[in-house]
């Protein structure tokens, strides 16, 4: 069974627990269940490969979704944002024209 956890950022509490239970594809902050979609779990997954460094838009689509072709989309965008609401705000930072920073620490 392959059960990451780390602590994340967050403004007001100094850190919150994040597992990301990858056999289950299950996700829980604080010890509690938080319902995601099969990409919203796929895209945490490939930013918990390199947490605390950024990640590109298109490594993401790549490795996350499969995509080929990566053309123009928003996709990644809508997916951190939806992310962002469920997880914390200051959990994933924007890297300015490159992708994406899940502001983590192992432990």
């Amino acid at each position: 069974m392959m059960k990451r956890s780390y602590l994340m950022k967050d403004g007001e509490r100094r850190s919150r627990l994040m597992i990301l239970d990858e056999e289950a594809r299950r996700l829980y902050m604080d010890g509690r269940n938080v319902s995601v979609t099969g990409q919203e779990f796929c895209l945490l997954k490939e930013l918990c490969t390199h947490p605390d460094e950024p990640v590109s838009r298109e490594t993401i689509l790549r490795n996350a979704w499969g995509f080929i072709d990566m053309g123009i989309t928003r996709t990644v965008d809508v997916h951190i944002q939806r992310l962002r609401k469920k997880i914390g705000p200051d959990s994933i930072q924007t890297v300015y024209k490159y992708g994406y920073k899940l502001c983590a620490m192992p432990v």
